[in-house]
């Protein structure tokens, strides 16, 4: 299946698009709502409009500072750490 995207909106660095199966923008077809950022990476995929605008503003938010705003998840922002040893050294 092919999805196209119809430009819905624009709030800074990132769009809110509509997903539909076809080239041709019809309301009854869409199936789903993007939120792209600006180099045209999908970050969410969500089922209502609303929705997709809900998490866009969290997201603003966070980058903004808000502490209000929900934290992300300490998994999601934990740095990975190697569990290699650098070269020469034994582990005891």
């Amino acid at each position: 299946m092919s999805e196209y995207q119809h430009h819905l909106l624009t709030r800074g660095k990132y769009q809110i698009v509509a997903l539909t199966p076809d080239a041709q923008f019809e309301d009854d077809d869409i199936y789903a709502y993007a939120v792209m950022s600006s180099s045209g990476v999908k970050l969410r995929q969500e089922l209502t409009l609303s929705d997709a605008r809900n998490w866009l503003d969290d997201r603003m938010e966070r980058e903004r500072g808000n502490p209000s705003a929900p934290m992300p998840d300490p998994v999601e922002a934990a740095p990975v750490r190697s569990t290699l040893l650098r070269p020469g050294r034994k582990r005891r």
